[in-house]
């Protein structure tokens, strides 16, 4: 990832609507919550919805502020400074005084251990189980018992990854091509036997707007809490 600081609040390009992780931030163990931008008025104040999965915010608390945009995160600390319950629901927060910008590279890889779904092109009626052991925004590295083809060929896949912002499992299926396959010796769970374990790394093709914002923040926030 790639740092850059001294960001303008223009520079992020938020739209009103547009869905943010909001979190306090002198909490012991923080919790993300989601909300969206209301509106703002530019170096006074923000307004937020107020998040409604079990968040309480209060006036004077202070937060961290996260959205997503492209292939980099914005993240910048505030205030509340008011909660509004009517007319409308709402939360007026300070204007954010520093922004922090991450470029997240499409090569960086994180662990994932999700079940995945592999198809041949050819004869899509049949597929087989497998485990994805990494992911980035570009590929994966999948894991299985026998092997998926050789270098060049294309599969059909296909995962799960929780939305954040929904809360709900979205299913992710693409095209991909197999980029390497390399075979290494393996155990069992309980460490008891040893199996053959053949790994490829897969690219992915033709992504659509919404899986890729959801892989974004799936990478991201494996990141964070590997980080901490």
């Amino acid at each position: 990832m790639t740092k850059k600081s001294n960001i303008e609040f223009e520079d992020m390009n938020l739209q009103v609507g547009v869905r943010l992780q909001i979190m306090p931030s002198k909490a012991a163990n923080p919790s993300v919550h989601y909300t969206s931008l209301i509106g703002f008025v530019s170096g006074e104040y923000l307004l937020l919805k107020i998040p409604q999965e079990g968040a309480v915010l209060h006036e004077g608390d202070s937060v961290i502020i996260r959205v997503f945009s492209g292939v980099s995160v914005y993240t910048f600390s505030s205030q509340v400074e008011s909660v509004l319950k009517s007319p409308h629901a709402m939360m007026v927060l300070a204007f954010p005084a520093a922004i922090q910008k991450v470029g997240l590279r499409k090569a960086v890889r994180v662990k994932a251990n999700l079940p995945v779904k592999i198809k041949n092109p050819q004869d899509p009626a049949n597929f087989k189980m497998a485990t994805l052991s990494d992911i980035s925004l570009s590929g994966a590295l999948v894991s299985t018992a026998r092997p998926l083809g050789t270098a060049g060929d294309t599969v059909d896949i296909e995962f799960s990854l929780r939305d954040q912002a929904s809360n709900q499992e979205v299913t992710i299926a693409t095209t991909a091509s197999i980029r390497s396959v390399q075979q290494s010796a393996g155990s069992t769970a309980d460490g008891a036997t040893f199996q053959t374990v053949y790994s490829h790394g897969i690219n992915f093709h033709d992504l659509g707007t919404r899986e890729q914002a959801i892989l974004q923040n799936f990478v991201y926030e494996t990141l964070l809490i590997h980080r901490t």
